[in-house]
């Protein structure tokens, strides 16, 4: 099972928060014909979350050095989609075709754009996000997951 992660998925597997258990469970559970797919914006994307779960004092200075370093050490085993000009402008596809309808951010496109680019090589059967408004306009797509709803 090939299953594209957006960064608001993967923040769960590392720092614990609402949907937490169930996804980690969910993953382990699949795990033995288990693909990961993201986008090379999620290791910029994580770390500003985490540094923001830091500064809000809900991760301490000695696990967040943990954290990264775990995460990177995992990231070698996603298959990664690089963001090219290729996908940006399909980015800026959805973004012109779907940008009124949805109140869709930049790197939300580039997060949808990689799962759309992705597919066309290897079929995507889940996106998965805890971002509401990006599952939204996912589900256009892709059947959709969404770790606080399992």
């Amino acid at each position: 099972m090939n299953l594209f992660l957006d960064t608001s998925a993967i923040v769960k597997i590392y720092h614990q928060e609402k949907g937490t258990e169930k996804f980690t469970q969910y993953l382990a559970g699949i795990s033995e014909e288990l693909f990961l797919t993201t986008s090379d914006i999620t290791k910029i994307e994580l770390h500003s979350a985490l540094l923001k779960k830091f500064r809000e004092k809900q991760i301490i200075d000695k696990n967040l050095a943990e954290v990264f370093q775990l995460f990177d050490k995992d990231f070698q085993k996603f298959t990664i989609i690089v963001v090219d000009s290729f996908i940006k402008n399909i980015a800026l596809y959805i973004l012109d075709s779907l940008g009124i309808k949805y109140s869709l951010r930049t790197l939300d496109s580039l997060q949808l754009a990689s799962a759309i680019f992705s597919n066309n090589y290897s079929k995507i059967d889940y996106f998965v996000s805890s971002d509401k408004k990006l599952l939204n306009i996912a589900i256009e797509f892709f059947q959709i997951i969404n770790p606080e709803e399992l």
